[in-house]
């Protein structure tokens, strides 16, 4: 990035506005009026027009529940938007003005008419429960019914319908007969409004809201036309006004005297001679200085660059944190790292398959803007890997593995239903627990490990103290992973990774410490393990974090942890369902299985999808990241763009 200066006579500053905005490539710094020459400036004459038909067109496009965009967009022109506006405002806002009035209509006329079904029930006129000056009227809902011999004696007179009592009752005995009534479940309701019999006033609003509803009716079809007609014009006009109220009111981040103005901001270093041929061509100065070179008080913002498949990836650097304008961008960590774990995690040719389907179909169906496209694009790079995965190392496709484990011919697998797969299963999930775990402690050394060379990278040019107190801590992660290695020997892929990928590793100087660990260990790796003295650098407690590393390590295995319990409870629906329902030979039970297997295996692709996504960008951004990862950037988003600028 180079700091920009734009500077010219006050004259040009709506042309120079116009060319900023069209060529989308400066961030404006803002100016807050600080300088008693350069003020902040003053909207352009047209932004307050502009301002006021946006904010009409945001109502109609409201009131019109413009959701989602119409399929074909229409040119619109703003010195004749004006008028159309003020036409389509008076016509949908009269349109809305009914539909609120036969909506509350309606609202009223369902209360009337919940009011009145008891009382028509019973069919006493209205008149008849009111203006007694010592009778005493109870009318409300009954579970069960009430008879005149239950009230003990209490003079009364008692009219039922269905679920529905009117008592009339001296009022001196009121309070003996509630307490009675209550044991029949009597809730009180009051006497609705009106005089006359309540059957025909119940008609009467029931005609009344069948009316009102289907006015209703009409005024939604109204709207519904009058959405197909300007959905496109209203749209189109309110991106339209949106571009032109950014230009008219870019001078309040501009400084601006009386006879100038000055544009400060941030140009990508390749485009700037771009920037200096258009300004210059009309007159306007503009000078630039390297960002290394001058001020460097101020952070540049930050342009993400990545490969094109990485790109739907810098949505989630950026629901972290922006990276800042010195240090390495981390999508590409990201990028591998997250889609493999979730991939392990699921560890499933069939789940993994649905993923890539699931990205195809929103590739085709989702614009790439979506936040929705970019979740899906990132779910599918994970599907890529669980299907791998699943296929080629697990052996497995909807929880059920191809063939059975080694010395457990009872288990449920293809096999079972006469379907070979050519293929063996390096490890099984149900059964190689202790490869499961280690290989989650691999991954662990390796992710950790990546992060501390990023670590040393950034530190590498600020403070070469922090860089070596980075190397240090790499170190000390080889250490404590050559140690767990070692102790874990006994297991046949840590046994592999010892005697092979670690061959080279000293096997001289080891001790058998048997009050610790019963096994001999490496000397090396507790001497390795001793790098973290060289986190002094960083802090005088750092040695003490070595602890807080083993634990970072010891949390990579949830990724084991979730891939069996995935399995584990796959294989548990798989067993119960096609054991006890399908394979019972009922074409009822069958019929019952094959649904519970459907809503069985949509339960597990539900919590494998939420689960292992939180926890491959969990494992990223609280285990990863704090090892080199500061962020704090702004985000470079230049004058004109729409949305933040990653390209």
């Amino acid at each position: 990035m180079a700091r920009a200066v734009v500077a010219g006579p006050r004259e040009k500053l709506a042309a120079v506005i116009e060319t900023l905005h069209e060529m989308k490539l400066i961030h404006i710094v803002d100016h807050h009026g600080e300088d008693e020459t350069f003020r902040m400036g003053r909207p352009l004459p047209p932004a307050a027009e502009l301002s006021e038909n946006l904010v009409k067109l945001r109502s109609i496009a409201n009131i019109l529940a413009l959701k989602a965009p119409p399929k074909a967009e229409e040119a619109v022109r703003i010195d004749e938007m004006r008028e159309k506006i003020l036409t389509l405002e008076l016509n949908i806002t009269e349109e809305d003005e009914a539909r609120k009035k036969a909506t509350a209509l309606l609202s009223d006329l369902d209360q009337r008419i919940e009011e009145l079904r008891p009382f028509a029930d019973i069919g006493l006129p209205l008149e008849a429960y009111r203006g007694y000056d010592s009778v005493g009227v109870l009318v409300g809902r009954i579970t069960k019914d009430v008879s005149e011999a239950d009230l003990e004696g209490i003079p009364v007179e008692l009219f039922q319908a269905s679920g529905v009592l009117a008592v009339f009752v001296p009022k001196s005995s009121v309070d003996r007969v509630l307490p009675i009534l209550g044991k029949g479940g009597f809730t009180q309701i009051d006497v609705p409004s009106g005089e006359g019999d309540p059957k025909e006033l119940l008609n009467g609003a029931v005609a009344d809201r069948e009316k009102w509803a289907s006015r209703l009716e009409e005024i939604e079809g109204r709207l519904d036309t009058l959405r197909e007609r300007y959905a496109a014009f209203v749209v189109s006009a309110e991106e339209a006004l949106e571009v032109e109220v950014d230009k008219a009111e870019a001078p309040l981040r501009f400084a601006v005297s009386d006879h100038s103005f000055v544009v400060d901001g941030w140009v990508p270093e390749t485009r700037f001679p771009e920037l200096r041929a258009k300004l210059e061509a009309q007159g306007i100065y503009i000078e630039t200085a390297e960002s290394h070179d001058a001020h460097d008080e101020a952070e540049p913002p930050v342009q993400l660059r990545n490969p094109k498949p990485a790109k739907p990836f810098e949505f989630l650097i950026h629901l972290y944190s922006t990276p800042s304008y010195r240090e390495l961008d981390p999508t590409l960590f990201l990028f591998i790292a997250a889609p493999f774990f979730f991939g392990f995690m699921i560890g499933d040719a069939g789940y993994g398959a649905i993923f890539i389907a699931m990205g195809l179909v929103a590739s085709s169906r989702i614009k790439r803007e979506s936040i929705w496209w970019r979740i899906f694009f990132v779910t599918a790079i994970g599907g890529v890997w669980a299907f791998l995965l699943g296929f080629f190392v697990f052996g497995e496709a909807f929880g059920m593995p191809f063939h059975p484990a080694f010395d457990h011919p009872e288990e449920l697998s293809f096999e079972s239903f006469g379907i070979h797969v050519p293929l063996d299963a390096l490890i099984h999930k149900g059964f190689d627990i202790k490869d499961m775990m280690y290989l989650s402690l691999l991954f662990a050394a390796l992710h950790l490990g990546a992060g501390y060379v990023f670590g040393f990278v950034n530190e590498l040019g600020h403070n070469k103290k922090y860089a070596l107190a980075k190397l240090g801590w790499f170190f000390c992660l080889f250490g404590l992973f050559t140690l767990l290695t070692s102790i874990l020997s006994w297991s046949p892929v840590a046994h592999w990774v010892w005697n092979v990928p670690l061959g080279w590793f000293p096997r001289t100087l080891e001790r058998n410490l048997s009050g610790f660990v019963g096994q001999p260990i490496p000397l090396v790796s507790l001497i390795l393990i001793f790098g973290c003295l060289l986190g002094l650098t960083e802090s005088i407690i750092a040695p003490i974090e070595v602890a807080s590393l083993l634990a970072n390590v010891m949390s990579y295995t949830r990724l084991a942890g979730l891939g069996i319990g995935k399995a584990a409870i796959a294989a548990a629906f798989n067993t119960i369902i096609l054991e006890g329902l399908i394979r019972s030979g009922q074409i009822g039970l069958l019929i019952l299985g094959v649904a519970f297997l459907v809503l069985a295996q949509l339960l597990v692709f539900l919590l494998g999808w939420i689960s292992a996504g939180i926890q491959a960008l969990r494992l990223n951004y609280v285990e990863a990241f704090i090892k080199f990862f500061k962020g704090n950037g702004t985000p470079f988003r230049p004058f004109g763009a729409r949305t933040t600028s990653e390209v």
